[in-house]
């Protein structure tokens, strides 16, 4: 070997070794490790701290097992499905405005309340979580809740999808969990311009379209829910006080955008949309449905909405 091969693969080692010390130094302080808490925003942060959410590999976070769980039907990333019951299985997919609610149980169980009523034999279970966008739901979809085997899937997302990433989008955020990045290329990356949207349109229409074709390949038919809204000016300073909008925003065009992208999956594909936007619009009553914030659902809201699901 000559004198300035040897010196090039002297070169090319002592490059190589101060990468890899460096490495190993960013990685024993912990710097660039990717957490939900540093990506979506303030109410993930503190939901972690507080402990009502739990950080998880594949889906971001999860609700830790509650004593109301079985009440409401819900459904746990970590534990087996539950046992077929009755004869009929109805899946809700979707993020808080499926979860919470205030005096009365969610739409959900007001859902298989009214069914049971009538007389048929069906049970109605809950895979939703407040934070959780059409990536995450799909996600879970995937790795557990097909196999629930559902006669009917309702599926509820959207809000989360259109406001704004901390850090990246949700696709980017589970390729850097899965590839497993080395940290000196974290440390090189800059931070982007104007935060992204957690879940683009694009991105939106292709997972609700995913969803929808694992279920129907399951044999369950798909319900899109258009999500209500009442989006005050008030409302609009709190998401931007809060980080889930820029100051330019349009919170009204971005979720009219999204919209119109679900209608689009339910005209390509075998799934009804329930257009509870148009719905609650023609009723009349916003503060009487929706909460101040313009996005969650009253207790009159979620019976409007089982309401119009058990005439789907």
């Amino acid at each position: 070997m000559s004198d300035t091969a040897k010196k090039i693969v002297l070169l090319l080692v002592a490059v190589v070794g101060t990468l890899g010390v460096g490495e190993v130094v960013l990685r024993a302080l912990d710097y660039g490790t990717l957490r939900p808490e540093l990506n979506f925003g303030v109410n993930t942060r503190m939901s972690l701290d507080k402990g009502q959410f739990e950080p998880d590999p594949d889906l971001f976070w999860k609700m830790p097992p509650h004593p109301l769980d079985a009440g409401m039907r819900a459904v746990q990333p970590d534990r087996p499905l539950p046992p077929r019951m009755r004869t009929h299985r109805i899946l809700v997919l979707g993020d808080s405005c499926s979860k919470i609610s205030r005096q009365i149980p969610p739409y959900s169980v007001l859902l298989e309340d009214t069914l049971s009523a009538e007389g048929l034999s069906v049970e109605v279970w809950n895979a939703s979580v407040p934070g959780y966008t059409s990536w995450q739901g799909r996600a879970w979809l995937d790795r557990q809740l097909l196999d629930l085997a559902p006669e009917v899937a309702v599926i509820y997302f959207g809000w989360n999808d259109h406001w704004r990433s901390t850090g990246v989008t949700d696709a980017a955020y589970a390729a850097r969990q899965r590839g497993g990045a080395l940290r000196l290329a974290r440390l090189l990356q800059r931070p982007p311009a104007v935060s992204p949207l957690r879940v683009s349109a694009d991105e939106y229409e292709a997972n609700l379209t995913a969803m929808t074709a694992a279920l129907a390949a399951r044999g369950a038919a798909v319900v899109l829910v258009a999500a209500p809204s009442h989006l005050t000016a008030e409302a609009r300073a709190v998401l931007v006080r809060t980080g889930y909008l820029n100051e330019d925003d349009d919170p009204v065009a971005l979720h009219r955008d999204y919209l119109l992208r679900l209608k689009k999956v339910a005209d390509a594909t075998d799934a009804v949309m329930l257009n509870a936007s148009a719905l609650f619009a023609g009723l009349e009553a916003p503060d009487a449905l929706i909460l101040r914030d313009g996005i969650h659902l009253t207790d009159q809201g979620h019976q409007v909405l089982a309401a119009a699901l058990a005439e789907v």
